[in-house]
């Protein structure tokens, strides 16, 4: 069944993925530009050629450039176990990434969902080839709010989009979105989204909200935008317990890297609930995942089914992996990679008997011998104990097949925002915003492009830039580091509270 939810992907996906790719190849090759290349899902670059002939390892690159950047962001910065939360106008992607790096998946669903923290196997579509592991929920700034008709406040899953997008927009919405309730919360202002030239009408976002959400609920209208605001932050932290707690790690142990456009604005929210205590906004948050695409490696993924219902024999197993990572090798030997930026990475697929999913576990180099099927042994045990909080040493593992990643290394990038600190204040203004515990606080509004390293605030405070908010509720403190990346820390619980 995996396998023909794979064809059906691709054979949806396919014909607009070619057409796209072909078009922008021509203008490539007009232009005289390099080849083209693009993310593939298991958080490597491909050839367009290669996209347009297996359209499913292509279907979620654009959320994983984003788990590549964070990954980034965690070497750079030392947090090396974090946790990436990637917020736009219709979805927020979340993802883990432990000793610096991010890990992958064969056991992805496209389109699924969640209930109660935990991922749903069967409600999406599955794709039998390497994808990162994350969870994306269907929660953005555009994400629009309705009540049921049992009177129960609702966040999506429809959104409004680009187009005609929130009501303050002025693009014909009508229906109240997360956007219109961070505006009249006074999170955002009508006169700094896109540094003021993108034009923005409080008064019907405040209209909406009113007769749609506040009125039917009973509601004073800020009561009701923030209670739209619970609900979204609620919805985007099962994302986040999704890749930590269910995968079996602690939250608390991690700190969050937020980005996308909306990612920032409803960050310190998401860790306050998930007892984390650090956030990173890296510059540019708006458009950061694009650092994935050249900060990444040359990365091709080879499997080999092993058909044998008995035990593995190390003489199979050490077949199946010479002969991939002989594919493997010819590849980086035609991409032009140096031989000391190539490496072929070894891993399996391994099973209990009976159960229809498997884990992924390392594999050492070297030559496969009784004692290596033993630690491979030891290894699923282990990680399955860690994913699944038990074991079952009395079965047998079942090795179901081999993968070899080959892997061309690019240069190490440093993240660092360029941008010249412009005036002496980076004060742009004060205005009033509302949080549920306090009310109406006077905050000071800072111009992130004008913060010098080294600038600590107390919140409350907003940071805006051209492409994104940061908010710095009460109870956290923000730092500006040299390299341009905004770091939070929460407070202990009472100190510094409004």
């Amino acid at each position: 069944f995996e396998r023909t939810s794979t064809t059906a992907v691709c054979a949806y996906a396919g014909p607009i993925l070619a057409s796209y790719l072909e078009r922008l190849n021509q203008v490539t090759r007009s232009r005289a530009l390099p080849p083209l290349f693009l993310m593939g899902s298991n958080g490597g670059i491909l050839e367009a050629a290669e996209a347009i002939a297996m359209p499913a390892i292509a279907v979620e690159s654009g959320p994983a450039a984003g788990v590549v950047a964070a990954a980034l962001v965690a070497r750079q910065t030392g947090r090396l176990d974090l946790l990436s939360f990637d917020m736009g106008g219709t979805t927020a992607k979340a993802s883990l990434i432990r000793g610096g790096q991010y890990e992958t998946t064969a056991q992805y669903e496209v389109g699924g969902g969640s209930s109660m923290s935990r991922w749903m196997n069967g409600t999406g579509h599955p794709i039998r080839v390497p994808v990162i592991d994350l969870a994306e929920v269907s929660a953005g700034g555009g994400s629009i709010a309705w009540v049921d008709r049992a009177g129960a406040l609702r966040v999506g899953p429809k959104s409004a989009g680009a187009d005609p997008g929130p009501v303050c927009y002025a693009r014909g919405g009508t229906e109240p979105t997360v956007t219109d309730c961070n505006l009249l919360l006074g999170y955002l202002d009508k006169t700094s989204l896109l540094d003021g030239e993108l034009p923005i009408d409080h008064t019907a976002a405040a209209a909406a909200v009113r007769t749609r959400l506040a009125e039917p609920l009973g509601l004073d209208m800020r009561t009701a935008a923030a209670s739209v605001i619970d609900v979204v932050n609620h919805a985007m932290a099962e994302g986040l317990k999704i890749v930590s707690i269910q995968r079996g790690h602690d939250p608390r142990h991690f700190a969050l890297a937020a980005f996308g456009g909306a990612g920032p604005l409803h960050a310190a929210a998401l860790a306050s609930e998930l007892g984390i205590t650090e956030v990173i906004c890296p510059p540019i948050p708006g458009a950061f995942s694009a650092l994935g695409l050249i900060g990444t490696d040359l990365k091709r993924d080879y499997v080999q089914t092993l058909h044998s219902t008995a035990a593995v024999e190390p003489q199979a197993l050490e077949a199946a992996f010479t002969a991939l990572e002989k594919r493997g090798a010819a590849m980086l030997e035609r991409a032009g990679i140096a031989p000391e930026r190539r490496r072929l990475v070894r891993s399996v697929d391994a099973r209990y008997p009976r159960q229809s999913h498997e884990l992924e576990v390392p594999v050492a180099r070297g030559c496969i011998e009784a004692a290596t099927l033993a630690q491979i042994a030891e290894a699923f045990h282990e990680r399955h104990l860690h994913t699944y909080g038990h074991d079952n040493r009395g079965e047998p593992v079942q090795v179901v097949s081999a993968r070899v990643a080959a892997i061309g290394a690019t240069a190490p990038l440093t993240i660092r925002d360029t941008v010249a600190r412009r005036g002496t204040d980076p004060i742009k203004a004060k205005r009033q915003i509302w949080f549920r515990q306090s009310g109406v606080i006077d905050a000071a509004i800072y111009d992130r492009k004008r913060m010098p390293a080294g600038l600590t605030l107390a919140g409350p405070v907003v940071i805006e830039s051209l492409e994104s908010t940061i908010l710095v509720p009460p109870g956290w403190h923000a730092i500006m580091d040299e390299h341009g990346f905004v770091l939070l820390t929460r407070l202990p619980q009472g100190a510094g509270q409004q």
